[in-house]
């Protein structure tokens, strides 16, 4: 789901005319200390990932912006009808170049997602894979079990995030059973994996209709199309699956839901992308049901539920062993679509540094959407006072009723890479437009700022 609809009052923009990339822009990225590992792609193992090289702070002292002058730029920036904003840039290393209200908890929206992947590839790794499941339970039965797997198909996908769909498991599974003599068979299904609700209590009532349930067993990202969510979606999976049985010649004479027995035997499965690509994907165009799912598998591979619950606690863990936590923060998703989620800017310029610094964040880092080009910012950064930061800035957006934010790094015209935070909250009404300006124009300001 593109996280403009996060919230159902905020309608799509029209798409404007794509910038092309201008010789600056080539130049800024080919200069960016991260483009080899961007290029390499998500799927090296940390082992192989070389750490990012950032110039140490006495070398890059005569091309930094002054803090001074950068702050009063920051300053002058319009946050008309905007009641509260906070803002952090910071070096690399962590040296404070601009702050302001750094410490207040904000509701974060979707830049939640940054907490919540890097707590996901640090539990589980980023080769990670998931199972979908077709085990035995006795004569004349089977069970389709639900691995978790966020971007699991119906129909057989071309996409390298999808690799995984009901076609092709029930064509693997049809072969296996007529191997066996067997053409006819009583399905379950089991989406045990995971406990708690599907939809979050601190979610709003009104995105029951559009805003996909969280499940291990789900197809098509717990959608029946783009703007109607599943209500069952354990339910739709195995009828779509009975359905592909049935076209390989199985005939299935019921569906019911179960629990798989321990050990069961395996007839067949399919597996997902591994979890750097399912990250990459998740923050480019900031999928909620992405972010809930791996939150979940993170929690269980650390001993928590695989609930709302679980998973929200494991990523207050994580922030905490990684001194970002702060008074006043709360975890409530792993998505960032609770409007009572609490994150500071310092918390997360903080993790951003640590996602530049460490390569094992590689794929986090990689799935960063950039301005007026890929994902959640393709269409941003689009008026004369925002364009210093197209093509440059790279950064995770967010989204909600009255609430934006942006957090993630950029290149400033002297070469300095610099990690950014901003939060806008507002308790009145006020388009996104607006709060997307703010965050824009102040990430541009930092962008060109010489600032000397």
């Amino acid at each position: 789901m593109m996280e403009r609809m996060s919230d159902p009052s905020l309608a799509f923009p029209e798409r404007r005319p794509r910038q092309p990339l201008s010789r600056r822009g080539r130049a800024t990225i080919l200069a960016a200390p991260l483009l080899a590992a961007l290029l390499a792609g998500c799927a090296v193992a940390p082992s192989q990932a070389a750490p990012v090289e950032v110039t140490s702070p006495a070398a890059t002292a005569s091309v930094l912006p002054d803090p001074a002058v950068l702050t009063a730029k920051l300053r002058a920036v319009s946050r008309k009808g905007i009641s509260s904003v906070a803002i952090e840039v910071v070096t690399p290393s962590g040296g404070v170049l601009a702050s302001r209200a750094s410490r207040k908890p904000l509701t974060p929206a979707s830049t939640m997602k940054l907490m919540t992947t890097m707590s996901a590839v640090e539990a589980l790794g980023p080769s990670t894979t998931f199972a979908t499941r077709v085990v035995s339970a006795g004569t004349g039965r089977i069970v389709l079990v639900g691995g978790g797997d966020p971007l699991l198909t119906n129909k057989q996908s071309t996409s390298r995030y999808k690799p995984a769909s009901l076609q092709a498991l029930a064509k693997s599974t049809a072969t296996a059973l007529k191997a066996q003599g067997r053409t006819s068979i009583s399905l379950g299904y089991d989406a045990s994996l995971f406990s708690g609700p599907t939809f979050s209590p601190y979610w709003k009532k009104a995105w029951r209709g559009y805003e996909a349930r969280v499940s291990a067993l789900e197809i098509n990202s717990g959608k029946l199309s783009r703007y109607r969510a599943d209500p069952k979606p354990p339910l739709t999976a195995a009828k779509a699956f009975a359905a592909r049985l049935t076209k390989a010649g199985i005939t299935v004479t019921s569906i019911s839901s179960t629990k798989a027995a321990t050990g069961a035997t395996e007839i067949a499965r399919v597996t997902s992308a591994s979890l750097a690509l399912i990250i990459k994907r998740t923050l480019l165009i900031s999928d909620n049901v992405g972010a809930e799912t791996i939150s979940r598998h993170a929690a269980l591979a650390n001993g928590r539920p695989g609930s709302f619950a679980g998973a929200a606690a494991n990523v207050t863990a994580w922030l905490t062993a990684h001194g970002l936590w702060r008074t006043g923060q709360r975890i409530q998703d792993g998505s960032g679509l609770s409007p009572t989620n609490r994150l500071t800017v310092d918390a997360l310029a903080a993790a951003m540094r640590l996602a530049l610094a460490d390569p094992s964040y590689r794929a986090v880092v990689a799935g960063l959407p950039v301005a007026a080009e890929t994902g959640t910012l393709a269409d941003r950064f689009d008026d004369k006072s925002e364009r210093p930061g197209r093509h440059t800035v790279h950064a995770k957006t967010g989204t909600l009723r009255g609430v934006a934010g942006l957090a993630g790094y950029l290149t400033t015209r002297e070469g300095a890479v610099l990690v950014f935070a901003e939060l806008a909250n507002s308790s009145q009404s006020v388009s996104y437009e607006r709060l997307y300006n703010w965050l824009d124009r102040s990430a541009a300001a930092t962008a060109r700022c010489g600032c000397h």
